[in-house]
This record gives structure tokens, sequence and C-alpha cells, in this order.
């Protein structure tokens, strides 16, 4: 975990959106204590660890940006946030994709290898389908966003169609290789793990108060917090 932590805090009750700061919290700071980092089930390489804040004073001079532009600035790299995980979500795919044909050469059933099958080679093939399509999709994005032309809209798209799309062929994948893809062992249980947590964020968007909806799904590895509050935060 990092020695500063930049936190989106509520710095004015009663000026809505325009009342939440970025603060940069200090290693060292009191009433600022980190915990332990937490076992997940996937997105092994990235850390995430618990925070603690007890009455916290952060001095003025730690104020990034300013006072009551945090949900800004939040909000400015937000096509840019998501279109990244689209790219995240459609690397995903083709890794996943790739897997399959591999074990489908290898894999033999009936003295052959199980990619000869007819349903198999149907399922390969609409995997292909549904990468390529993807693939040309975020390509387009990107020229979009370089250009300044993505907005919100086109962002979002994205973000949900790729990770849902990321989720289905992982889960054909683990199907493909039968009881081998519920082993630890092959890459495309992980990639199964990995890929859960993206539907899983959806789910707390989805759920969530209008309001705190909005933070939750610019912020990626960002939170704010009131005193004697709990955090787990997420860091790459």
């Amino acid at each position: 975990m990092s020695d500063l932590v930049v936190v989106v805090a509520r710095t004015d009750a009663d000026a809505g959106h325009m009342g939440f700061s970025l603060l940069v919290v200090e290693r060292g700071m009191e009433g600022f204590e980190r915990g332990r980092n937490l076992d997940k089930v996937g997105m092994k390489a990235q850390d995430t660890g618990e925070l603690f804040f007890d009455n916290v004073v952060v001095p003025k001079e730690n104020l990034l940006g300013e006072e009551g532009h945090g949900f800004i600035y939040l909000m400015q790299n937000l096509p840019q946030e998501r279109i990244s995980i689209g790219v995240i979500a459609v690397a995903a795919c083709e890794h996943v994709l790739n897997l399959c044909l591999d074990y489908a050469k290898q894999r033999e059933a009936f003295g052959k290898p199980i990619g000869k099958f007819q349903h198999n080679r149907f399922l390969l093939a609409e995997m292909a389908t549904e990468v390529y399509i993807a693939r040309t999709f975020i390509n387009d994005c990107i020229l979009k966003l370089n250009a300044g032309e993505a907005d919100t809209s086109l962002a979002s798209m994205a973000k949900w169609w790729t990770t849902e799309l990321q989720t289905k062929l992982v889960d054909r994948g683990v199907q493909l290789h039968g009881g081998y893809g519920f082993m630890w062992e092959y890459p495309v249980a992980r990639a199964w793990a990995d890929a859960r947590v993206f539907s899983q964020g959806r789910w707390h968007f989805e759920t969530a108060p209008a309001e705190l909806r909005s933070l939750h799904h610019v912020a990626g590895g960002f939170f704010y917090a009131t005193d004697h509050q709990r955090i787990r935060c997420g860091c790459g």
C-alpha cells in the first residue's frame, strides 16, 4: 500500500455534488491506519486493503485542487476510465479465446481433439466472432477518445457491453475445459475468478443511492469517508 491515499471527502454537507473535495491522507497521520491486505477470489495482482479513519485531521495544504471540486475532477476523466475498463475486458476476452483454441487442439476425447467436434467448433467460431466485434468496437472508442469525441454515453456502452461479454466468454471457456476448467492450475479458472468482479461492481452501482452511484462509478480506487468509518480500497 502507498504512503499517500487520495480520499474523496465531503467537505460541505449542504453543497450537493459541489460539497466533495480531494484530500491527500499520508501515512502516520493521527487516526489513519492501514489494515491487512484482503484475500480476494480474483484479481490477485491488485492489492485491496483496509483503511481506517478515526477523526483524522487533514491540514489545508493537503487539499488536492480546489475545495468543492472533487466530484468535477472525477467526472472529467470518466470517459477515459470507462473505456479503459473496456480495453481490459476485451484483452481478457482475447486471452480466453486463445486459451480455448489451444485447449481444443490439445485435449482429446474419443480418439480425436475436442476441437474436431461440431458443437465445439460452433462454440469457438461464435467466440471468435464476438471477440472480433468487441475489438473493433473498443478500437473505435479509443480513436474517438483520442480525438476528444468520446462522450459519457459511448464510454458507458463500452464498459457495460465489453464486461458483459467478458463474463459470458469466460463462462463458456470454463465449460469447454470441462472439469479442468474448475481447477486453479488452469488459466481459464483464474480468468473466470478475475472476471467476476466486473459484474459485481455493476451490481453495487445499480443498487446504490443516486448521489453515491455517481461517485462509486467514477472513483475507481478513490473513496470518501465520514469519521469512524472503515474503508476497503483497491490500489492497482
